[in-house]
């Protein structure tokens, strides 16, 4: 059996997934990967992260734009990490409409590309 919590409590929830974001000395990133989990990019996020109402996280800044594309390639997922790269979040996916959870027009890049997301959250469970 699922079990569904109240939007109060998913909101606490979420809080917490920004406190640990935020934590370090300083910013958190969220690093785009391919399906095989190749790192293709690392976007910085700010400080705070991010704001919660209503169970979902959306993230601040938007757009949010990546400071090293790494590796060419389709972005297919992504996690959220601290300022020390601990993994807070993972298996965000990433697409070109607001069914995924991270929305980006055309998710296949190039090294030495421009990339920025026009939209990020996370919906609490």
């Amino acid at each position: 059996m699922t079990i569904i919590y109240n939007t109060a409590t998913i909101n606490g929830r979420l809080n917490v997934v920004i406190s640990n974001i935020d934590a370090g000395p300083s910013f958190g990133q969220m690093r785009l990967l391919s399906s095989a989990g190749t790192s293709i990019a690392l976007i910085p996020l700010q400080k705070p992260s991010g704001t919660v109402s209503g169970g979902v996280l959306t993230f601040s800044g938007t757009p949010l734009a990546a400071s090293i594309i790494l590796n060419s390639g389709q972005i297919t997922a992504a996690d959220i990490e601290d300022s020390t790269s601990t993994v807070v979040a993972s298996g965000l996916t990433v697409g070109p409409s607001t069914s995924f959870d991270i929305v980006m027009s055309n998710p296949i890049v190039s090294s030495g590309q421009a990339l920025s997301l026009t939209f990020a959250s996370i919906t609490g469970q």
